[in-house]
């Protein structure tokens, strides 16, 4: 079975993963070209993740039912703990790896993928080793020890296939990118529905993960065979230079990914029941929008380290053209969110969760500083400021405990959204002042044009929201953002780069 899906998921990969020119033909950072191949190419990617978790929600339900509560809850446990290890282990490596390899001769490039399969090996060898002992001693049953060891191997394999795609990442080749990962979503949707009418027990659904990381995996390597080592190799030195760089960046990374759960936590200790829950709703649907910035920054990272690389005042214009494009993407995201909070609530929690609404507004403040973290977050990565990340990201988790120990006991719910949605702001505006040093600063006319935009849509949206009904949630978001756009355009506020990349505006 396993060698037919092998065949089957590379068939597939043909046709979902177009094979785009070497980058020995065409150079992928020239100015003028890159612009459009990381809109067009991240577009596609948030596309394809969003295509996936769709395609995810199809297979939940059903098993969900067909395992039961129980094993349901074994099998997320596996997950979780797996997550952990991967989280762990990662630590940033594969974007300080996209860096490296952008700014690297065509040998030093060769000999960093096999060092970086060879090192994600040995780390995920360890990390695996973890997941197991952690398993033993937490006593867990016989089958969620078994479902750590198939989890482990998937997460090895999936290692790997992270190494390889470092290449695909660094060279913008994001919509090949786009489709590995949809053929990962459409594999491990197939396979789930598949097990549910075989009447597979909760082994079998481990193994799932196993199968699937194996086809994306063989995938990744028939695509970059021609110009990617598949070999890995275990040089200590090119390792220790690794780690070394690697070392800060994943300090900071982990304080950024602490900091934004710090009000969860704190939630779920101060102030457990009900508040916790309406505040849960309302970080779950934040966290699912929370990916596409994340998406898109990671897309733009290759131009960003070749302009630091090689030309200053490139970088300068590139970052200006970033926060554009992250200002206006995170103002349109706010105005879903805030105008949409009633829809949205109702169709994941449903009436009883309505008293989540203002605190999904509160959160949808902050998500314009989102999208603008994550994208200055990669400039600051790419001029290697890595010192000045992580003390702005310290300088935050230890406002968000503050905060959060202030707020939550009387604002309760809406006092945690406060929280998020000030440190985001905080730490947004600690990242324009770390680049203002740099001579890196934010066009002040395109933010005078954005706030001519937004006001305006915002309190349209306001009058429409009155009326209270999933109707006019739905109508103000509609016509909110029609009118944030409309004005955006004809005060000639978009980036040419982001204009030139729609295909209508082409033609």
């Amino acid at each position: 079975m396993s060698s037919e899906l092998e065949t089957t998921g590379l068939d597939a990969a043909e046709r979902l993963v177009p094979l785009l020119p070497p980058p020995a033909v065409e150079d992928p950072y020239a100015a003028g070209a890159a612009g459009g191949r990381v809109i067009r190419g991240g577009g596609v990617r948030v596309a394809g993740t969003l295509i996936g978790v769709l395609i995810g929600a199809l297979s939940a339900p059903l098993v969900v039912r067909h395992l039961g509560l129980v094993d349901f809850g074994r099998y997320l446990t596996v997950v979780s703990v797996i997550f952990v290890v991967t989280a762990v282990t990662e630590g940033g490596l594969a974007n300080v790896a996209v860096r490296l390899y952008t700014v690297s001769d065509e040998s030093e490039r060769r000999a960093l993928i096999a060092n970086l399969t060879g090192l994600r090996l040995a780390l995920g060898a360890l990390g695996a080793a973890g997941a197991i002992l952690f398993g033993l001693v937490a006593g867990y049953p016989h089958v969620i020890v078994l479902g750590l060891v198939l989890g482990a191997a998937g997460y090895l394999l999936a290692g790997v296939q992270g190494a390889y795609s470092v290449a695909l990442q660094s060279t913008l080749r994001l919509p090949t990118l786009a489709g590995i990962d949809l053929l990962r979503s459409l594999s491990t949707t197939v396979l789930l529905v598949a097990l549910v009418f075989a009447g597979s027990g909760l082994t079998g659904f481990y193994t799932v993960t196993v199968v699937v990381q194996g086809v994306a995996l063989l995938a990744t390597a028939r695509v970059v065979r021609r110009d990617t080592p598949l070999a890995p190799a275990f040089e200590r030195v090119r390792w220790r230079a690794l780690l070394h760089e690697t070392a800060l960046y994943a300090v900071a990374s982990a304080l950024g990914a602490v900091y934004f759960q710090i009000a969860m936590v704190t939630m779920s200790l101060l102030d457990p029941g009900r508040q916790t829950g309406y505040y849960a709703v309302s970080f779950r649907i934040i966290e699912l929008f929370n990916m596409v910035p994340w998406l898109l920054a990671s897309s733009v990272l290759p131009v960003l380290a070749i302009a630091a690389a090689r030309d200053r005042a490139r970088l300068r214009y590139v970052s200006e053209r970033v926060f554009e494009g992250s200002v206006i993407a995170g103002g349109l995201f706010a105005i879903a969110i805030i105008f949409g909070a009633r829809f949205g609530i109702a169709v994941v929690a449903g009436v009883k969760g309505y008293p989540s609404i203002g605190v999904l507004r509160i959160m949808g403040i902050g998500m314009t500083a989102t999208f603008l973290v994550s994208s200055w977050g990669f400039v600051l990565l790419s001029l290697r400021l890595l010192r000045a990340l992580v003390i702005a990201n310290a300088g935050i988790l230890a406002a968000a405990v503050t905060l959060s120990l202030i707020l939550i006991p009387t604002l309760h719910a809406r006092g945690a959204a406060i929280t998020t949605a000030v440190l985001e702001l905080a730490l947004a505006g600690a990242y324009v002042m770390l680049l203002w040093h740099q001579g890196i600063r934010p066009p002040s006319r395109f933010l005078t044009r954005f706030l001519m935009a937004l006001v305006p849509a915002l309190g349209v949206g306001a009058l429409i929201l009155t009326a209270r009904s999933l109707v006019a949630s739905v109508g103000a978001v509609v016509v909110a953002s029609a009118i944030y756009l409309a004005i955006l355009l004809l005060l000639d506020a978009v980036p040419q780069e982001l204009l030139d990349a729609l295909p209508r505006s082409r033609r």
